[in-house]
């Protein structure tokens, strides 16, 4: 995972408080619980775009001809692959 589980509580923590001061969401619970949602939603997407970056390396590695990982030809088709991927499962990166 690119975040550590602190970094992610962390923004979460942040997203929280933003939403809370600006009067952008009517919530009058716990905002550990609040925090705890926002956590959810943040790893939940981490490991969505996880799931499509690993479906585009097998889809490089498969292809007939070897493309160095880290070229430029491999970067513009990671980019585009991950692009048609993210469409197909509606996400949006």
């Amino acid at each position: 995972m690119r975040l550590s589980e602190d970094r992610i509580h962390f923004i979460a923590k942040q997203v929280a408080k933003e939403l809370l001061d600006k009067n952008l969401i009517k919530y009058g619970g716990s905002t550990v619980v609040l925090e705890a949602e926002i956590s959810k939603v943040i790893l939940e997407d981490l490991k969505i775009e996880e799931a499509i970056d690993r479906e585009v390396v097998e889809m490089i590695e498969n292809m007939k001809r070897a493309i160095p990982q880290g070229s430029a030809e491999w970067n513009a088709i990671y980019s585009q692959k991950k692009e048609e991927i993210a469409r197909r499962k509606n996400y949006i990166y």
